[in-house]
């Protein structure tokens, strides 16, 4: 059997403890959490594992590489958008292939019994197993009912303690069958508590659950952390300890001299150092390099790497992370935490729950009530795949970076400006207009709620720039549209990022500075204009019906649109009506049709190209790794596709021309424009497009991706065309792209067939590895040569 670890989480709840990291890189007795469920799922058997990462990859792969040292494979897939717990495992299907499978968390802590899940998952034949926990306090978790043979009759989400039926909670532990991840959609931002198991319960699927014993906490926050280390000392959770056993509840790295004040169970680390009369423990752990000063007191705490408490400081129920300090008699009191490099002064106090963000300090003598944390963390803000710069609010994405960038902005002229309806987003958008302003700019900010519109306005309004800051759950992404409502372009965003790095900020005279103006180009105007330039120019033969939900701001603006069409609006799916779905900031559409099969944004491109074709048009341009079934529907009308970076300005110019090709709300108006003057259903339209099937990878690299990308494009004979290298073998599609924010190579493959499509990308994931080790290998013997 093989396993998903699901380790893309940023950890927002755990800060301080989690800043700068990865939440399953989180450290635990000596290793990260993730290591301990690679323990677990390596007990039952299970050793080839494929792990999905979003939130600084990087560091998760560089410390695991791919697995051989800890006796298992790893495969990596990563996302570039969150696309939640049922759609990042939907990534990795490629690899998991026709058998059933088991999806963890990598950030929880447990020693579940896995084989007794799997055991039941084959005897009651199920589509989906959820392993189960009867926890003491189930207000904070979804409940799971279920009959007296495990079949799942109810969810319930937050509930009251009216609604406490049960004490069975779901963990999210997962036995899976292919057939329902067949349900949900490629690419697409999909839960499996919100989306996948709720559909299958409807439907009448066999979907179970089990209630498994052992040990089981979701290590959500700075207290649970700390009682998952408690609860391994006491020995509640069967974890490697790590360390060798010098007596009964004693872990250490060296023997312990004579005479220490140590309270078991304890957990003492390489390097650490002791001083006289200190007392440790009970329930404590002392990390590599960990310093205890002279009676210093330090029960039921975690002190992490090279942390120090000084001389006659006390700390109970606290926290420090790498390098942080308790100088000569502070107090840190339970629930205490001190971020990395965070300082608590000579005779400070830190009351419960207090927090120090990494590198603040507490001064010396204070008593403190409240956390401190630093507003915004000084980084580089660089762009990523999609002309994005992504950040965390609070770390390396904060007003004063807004600041700076609305300074740089204001510097080319009118800056339009818009962002999510939230706090965070509110906050950052007005830092830019300011900067806009204080370099003698006009700011033109705009009521809009999605990146799509912000697209559209700086189209319309024919603005030299669009700036549109998008918040989601603590993540912010900035988007930039130029004038031809596309992002900026690689050239246009080397120069911002270059002004960034060096802190070009403009500043003007008083009576020069510009004003922040309110735009009349409001949510309505845009959803009209939208409506009028995608729809065909025919009479319609019928009003269409179709389903959009409300849930998200992309989809609230495919509602407004198609209202806007005509269309005769339904909040979810049924039988014989098309349903429509937005993601990615309004510029992925997704479908269901009219029998509810999905229809993936690949899929829908070629029924656009169609709908081109057949209105004459001609040509279609497309992003650079459209599917190769957008070339076969333009053949067969003898029509042209146009691919971004490879065809230069003329396809830019085009793509810019064709809204319907890049935008949800613009396509989705398109499509039903079609149908309604046409009568015919989504599912025919789809028919007449040929079917591909595609298989992603991403491959770490750890030479230059540029190097490793010449030597795959000397092999093929060919050259890097735009954004990448594409290549056609027999009847399929290779198309290797390398990626802006990491040092990785996404490979996709199409074929007639999913077993051709996976053999291809296997092929050529394989001997892009192979070229990158023999490229690392030249590297080396030249610089050892150099030397």
């Amino acid at each position: 059997m093989k396993a998903v670890i699901m380790a893309g989480g940023e950890g927002t709840r755990l800060r301080p403890l989690s800043l700068g990291r990865p939440k399953p890189m989180t450290p635990l007795l000596g290793r990260p959490v993730m290591e301990h469920i690679i323990n677990l799922l390596k007990s039952h058997g299970i050793t080839d594992i494929c792990v999905t990462l979003c939130y600084k990859p990087q560091g998760v792969m560089d410390y695991f590489g791919g697995g051989e040292q800890l006796g298992v494979r790893l495969t990596w897939f990563i996302e570039d958008e969150p696309l939640g717990t049922a759609g990042s495992v939907k990534n990795c299907m490629s690899h998991i292939g026709g058998e059933d499978f088991l999806v963890i968390s990598g950030d929880c802590v447990c020693d579940l019994d896995l084989t007794a899940l799997a055991r039941f998952h084959r005897e009651r034949g199920a589509q989906a197993t959820l392993g189960l926990y009867r926890h003491p306090s189930p207000l904070e978790y979804g409940l799971v009912l279920t009959d007296g043979q495990g079949r799942i009759e109810r969810f319930v989400e937050k509930p009251g303690w009216g609604q406490v039926f049960t004490d069975q909670i779901n963990t999210g532990v997962y036995l899976l069958s292919p057939s329902a991840m067949d349900r949900v959609p490629q690419d697409t931002a999909w839960d499996f508590g919100k989306d996948l198991f709720p559909a299958l319960l409807q439907e009448g699927a066999p979907l179970y659950g089990l209630p498994l014993e052992g040990y089981w906490r979701d290590m959500g926050d700075c207290k649970a952390y700390l009682d998952c280390a408690c609860d391994a000392l006491s020995g509640k959770v069967k974890l490697d300890m790590g360390l060798p056993k010098r007596s009964a509840g004693v872990w250490s790295a060296r023997p312990l001299p004579q005479g220490l004040n140590l309270v078991p169970p304890c957990w003492i680390g390489e390097g650490v150092s002791l001083g006289a009369g200190c007392l440790i423990g009970p329930h404590t752990v002392l990390e590599r390099g960990v310093q205890v000063g002279e009676r210093a007191m330090v029960q039921r705490s975690v002190l992490l790497e090279n942390a120090a408490a000084h001389a006659r400081a006390t700390l109970y129920g606290a926290v420090l992370c790498p390098s942080a300090a308790a100088r000569e008699g502070a107090v840190l009191n339970e629930g205490a935490v001190l971020g990395e490099n965070a300082l608590a002064e000579e005779g400070s106090t830190l009351l419960e729950r207090v927090r120090l963000w990494p590198g603040q300090t507490a001064p010396a003598g204070c008593r403190l009530a409240r956390s401190v944390t630093s507003g915004s963390q000084k980084g580089v803000l660089r762009f990523g795949d999609g002309g994005v710069i992504r950040g965390v609010l609070g770390e390396d994405m904060g007003p004063e970076a807004l600041l700076t960038l609305g300074s740089i902005l204001g510097a080319e002229g009118l800056v339009g400006v818009g962002c999510s309806p939230t706090p965070g987003a509110g906050m950052l958008v007005r830092a830019a207009a300011a900067g806009a302003a204080a370099a003698g700019a006009d700011a033109l900010a705009h009521s809009l709620t999605s990146p799509v519109q912000g697209a559209g306005a700086a189209q319309q309004l024919q603005l030299p720039v669009f700036l549109f800051v998008e918040e989601c759950e603590n993540t912010v992404y900035l988007h930039f549209f130029g004038p031809d409502g596309l992002p900026l372009g690689r050239a246009r965003e080397r120069k911002l990022e270059h002004a960034l790095l060096q802190g070009e900020v403009r500043r003007t005279r008083g009576d020069q500075v510009g004003r922040v103006r309110q735009s009349e180009f409001t949510p309505e105007v845009w959803a009209r204009r939208t409506a009028e330039r995608a729809r065909l120019r025919r009479p319609a033969l019928r009003r269409l019906t179709a389903a959009v939900g409300d849930a998200t701001p992309e989809d609230r603006c495919l509602r407004a649109a198609l209202s806007a069409l005509g269309c005769k609006l339904e909040p979810a799916w049924r039988p014989g009506i098309p349903a429509f779905h937005a993601s990615r900031g309004g510029f992925t559409l997704t479908a269901q049709d009219e029998r509810g099969a999905v229809v993936d944004p690949g899929q829908l491109l070629a029924v656009l190209t169609l709908i081109e074709m057949e209105n004459g048009a001609g040509k279609a341009a497309v992003p650079a790794g459209a599917s190769a079934a957008v070339e076969l529907v333009a053949a067969g009308y003898g029509g042209t596709v146009l691919r971004l970076d490879r065809d230069g300005d003329q396809a830019r110019a085009l793509y810019a021309a064709q809204p319907w090709l890049r935008q949800a709300p613009s396509a989705a108006v398109r499509l039903c424009s079609r149908m309604a003057v046409s009568g015919q259903s989504l599912e025919a339209l789809v028919s007449k497009t040929p079917r591909f099937s595609a298989w992603k990878r991403e491959v770490p690299l750890t030479a230059d991706r540029g190097q490793v990308m010449q030597a795959l494009a000397r092999e093929q004979a060919r050259q890097p065309s735009g954004e990448g290298l594409r290549l056609r073998t027999g009847s399929g599609w290779v198309y290797l792209t390398p990626l802006a924010r990491r040092s990785a190579l996404r490979i996709v493959a199409e074929g007639p067939d999913l077993e051709l499509a996976a053999e291809l990308c296997d092929f050529y994931a394989g001997r892009a590895a192979e070229i990158d080790r023999a490229v690392s290998e030249h590297c080396a013997q030249e610089e050892n040569s150099g030397e």
